[in-house]
């Protein structure tokens, strides 16, 4: 068993680690050592707006160009508040992530990168901080195409750097306590509930990623808004976003990912427990059949030699 789990503590994984919440230090924990880490060739250009608005949602992005291509088709995304290692995700500096272009809530994404491609962009949904300037960086790690060199780090050379300021009062905005929903199962219509405060009027429009926005019909009570958004046949992420009218000046939301995914396989627990206890019952049997038989005792051998004597 020890010899099965040790190559596995200081190998590399060359099919990822799968999206989570990462600082920069990442690149050591998924290959080893930091140290062994290479300059990636690829460029890493992070975006977010100049201003957002204390506890309302904005968006950040990373772009990357000049890909190089892996065996695997795997990169790794960080969108992260700073460069030196530890603590520098972006929760560590007060925002929330609440979703990011490829189906999920982590600072950390892995996207597969099609042969030849050379542009990808993640970006995400983030509820900011309390006031004040905030930088957001964006880093890439990646292997090579053979396997065989040492993995490849890369960062923004400059952050994007956003002003975080108190939300004025007559702003339109979405409630405090929205969150979009993020995922659902394949072949179901989405009916989202979004609140709002200072908002007379909401339109609201989706997409497939890289497609044509498409219009849908919303239906307001009161500060409640509601609308459905279509069902795929296929796991594939649709985007959405709202534009608030009010008397303040109009605000158009972030593009928020919803998810398609396959139904997971879910288990009975109760069933399981009966089950369990079914197998536990059968073994203890088979235990108790497969007892060597007890050695004969001297009575016993006794008793067949008088048997044996009046036969003769």
């Amino acid at each position: 068993a020890m010899l099965l789990v040790m190559p596995s503590l200081g190998s590399a994984n060359p099919n990822g680690v799968g999206s989570g919440t990462f600082d920069a230090q990442c690149g050591g924990a998924c290959h080893g050592d930091a140290d062994m880490n290479r300059s990636s060739p690829a460029t890493v250009e992070v975006t977010a707006p100049d201003v957002a608005y204390e506890g309302l949602l904005t968006s950040a992005s990373i772009t990357v160009t000049n890909i190089e291509t892996t065996t695997s088709g795997l990169l790794g995304f960080f969108l992260l508040s700073d460069l030196s290692g530890a603590d520098d995700t972006p929760d560590d500096a007060g925002w929330t992530v609440i979703s990011n272009s490829e189906g999920g809530t982590e600072n950390y994404v892995e996207a597969h990168i099609e042969a030849g491609q050379t542009e990808h962009t993640v970006e995400w949904t983030l509820r900011a901080p309390s006031t004040g300037q905030y930088p957001l960086y964006g880093a890439i790690h990646h292997g090579t195409e053979d396997g065989s060199e040492a993995p490849f780090f890369g960062s923004s050379a400059t952050a994007a750097l956003v002003d975080v300021r108190q939300v004025p009062e007559d702003l339109p905005r979405l409630a405090a306590d929205f969150e979009p929903p993020a995922l659902r199962a394949v072949g179901e219509t989405t009916t989202v509930m979004m609140t709002t405060v200072f908002v007379d009027d909401v339109r609201v429009e989706w997409r497939l990623p890289g497609g044509e926005a498409t219009m849908v019909d919303v239906q307001s009570n009161g500060d409640a808004w509601s609308f459905d958004l279509p069902a795929t046949l296929q796991p594939v992420a649709v985007q959405w976003r709202a534009h608030l009218t009010g008397e303040g000046p109009e605000q158009t939301t972030p593009w928020f990912t919803l998810q398609s995914e396959e139904p997971r396989w879910t288990v009975d627990e109760n069933a399981a427990y009966l089950q369990s206890i079914a197998m536990t019952l059968a073994f203890m049997a088979a235990f108790l059949s497969l007892q060597r038989r007890r050695a004969p005792s001297d009575s016993d051998a006794t008793s067949k030699f008088f048997d044996k004597e009046e036969a003769f």
